[in-house]
Formats: C-alpha cells, structure tokens, sequence
C-alpha cells in the first residue's frame, strides 16, 4: 500500500522546487550566528592577540553559547585560523577588483599604491594579524586550505604593466615581478606596521591626515624614480658568512 501511495504522489510544482532549493531558516541562522563568531573574533585577536584571548571572551562579546564556537570552529586555533584567512580574502578580493589595465603604466603603479595604502588604512586588523602570524613564523597560515588563493592577483597585473612600460620605454628591463611586488607591499605596509614604535621615536603622529598623504606620496615618487631608470646598478656580490645571521627589529 506504501508504494502504491508514493507512486501516485503527484510531482512537485516549480514553486515548491525553488523553496526546497531555497535556504532553511535553520541554515540562514548557522550562517548569522558563524558570522557573528567571526567578527568578535576579528576584534579580539586583532586588538589583543592570540594567546590573551579566550573563547569566553569572544563568546562574550558576540553574545552566543561558547559551544557555538566549537561547534562551527573546532578550537580557539581554528578559530584564529579562520578570523585570519578572512583578512587576507578580504585584500584579495579588493585586488582583484582593481581596474587599471586601461591606464598608461605609470599611472597603473600610482593606482596599485594607492589601493595599498587605503587598504592598510581601512584595515588595521589586516595590520594586527599579519604582524601576528609573522610573530608565529607563519604556522597558522601554513595549515590553511586556502592557502594557494592568497597569491596575489596582483602580481600578474603588475607583470603586464611593467612589461608595457619596458616595451615603451618608460620602464628599465631589469624589474622581476615578484620581488617589485614584495617591494612595493613593503614600502606601504612598513610604515601602518610600525606606526607606534615610530611615532613615539620620531615624535610624530603617523596616522594623522598630512602624514599619511605624505607617506602616499614619498612611496609613489621612490617607486617611479626606480622603475624609470634608464640603467640598472651594477652592484657587487657580498661575501656571506656561513652560521646563523643577526635579525633587524623592525
């Protein structure tokens, strides 16, 4: 009688088709309350740090069951894990955004600088936890899954324009891609990284409008004037000593 009753059932409208496909209050509400997880722990381990933090903490401060946490997370690790892969999707995203292929070469690099430093000024937690996981010789990081989509589009960008501005002329040859890239990144990044530690050397407050605008400008000129020499420098190879190398705090 069972079977005969399912085989006679009448099909599913299109309507009920589109709501079955449609998200459950129960999904739509697991995605509020990891969403809600995640921002506190943005917050947190971006203003304190990792070990300072516990899970009562951001549990707290988003206001869910501390089981929630687990449940979606696995561990206050993974839940660091998570909180940093986010930041980095978040620049990703904006990067790969960014519309400059039209744009003669050096104005090109001006735009790429330009959404560096907003970006860095925009997102100081993007600041804390790449200072953070550095601090941690990147052993987060490493575990991530996600770990291949935080290459930078970017540098593939950067290598078409720079090829452009070497097929005009305006560009020296000898500029890898790459290693112009990280250059750059450090140029920007250094002086938000470092903002505190320079502040109170230089007596100087790094994050007011005129010095940030200052900045913006001093790294696009030292960026242009580079890649618009018209020879590279010969410099000599320094001898290395073998053994272990002193490190610069910076």
């Amino acid at each position: 009688m069972r079977s005969r009753k399912s085989a006679n059932a009448p099909a599913k409208t299109s309507a009920q088709k589109t709501a079955a496909r449609k998200k459950s209050p129960q999904k739509r509400n697991a995605d509020v309350t990891r969403a809600k997880i995640l921002q506190a722990a943005l917050s947190e381990f971006g203003e304190r740090g990792l070990p300072a933090v516990s899970t009562d903490d951001i549990a707290e401060r988003c206001g869910v069951n501390k089981r929630m946490i687990y449940y979606y997370f696995g561990s206050k690790e993974g839940l660091y894990l998570a909180a940093l892969e986010s930041v980095f999707e978040n620049l990703v995203a904006r990067e790969r955004d960014i519309n400059i292929e039209h744009l003669e070469p050096a104005a090109a690099i001006e735009a790429i600088i330009n959404l560096k430093i907003d970006y860095y000024l925009e997102n100081p937690r993007f600041i804390s936890f790449i200072s953070m996981e550095n601090f941690y010789k990147a052993c987060h990081l490493r575990k991530s899954s996600k770990l291949g989509m935080f290459k930078s589009t970017l540098t593939d960008v950067v290598a078409r324009i720079l090829k452009r501005g070497q097929s005009s002329g305006q560009f020296r040859q000898d500029v890898e891609p790459v290693d112009f890239y990280v250059s750059l990144c450090a140029l920007c990044i250094m002086y938000f990284s470092n903002q505190h530690t320079l502040g109170v050397i230089f007596g100087r407050e790094m994050m007011s409008r005129p010095n940030i605008e200052r900045r913006r400008r001093t790294v696009i000129d030292f960026v242009l004037r580079y890649l618009q020499m018209p020879d590279a420098i010969e410099l000599p190879a320094t001898p290395r000593k073998a053994g272990r190398l002193a490190s610069l705090i910076s």
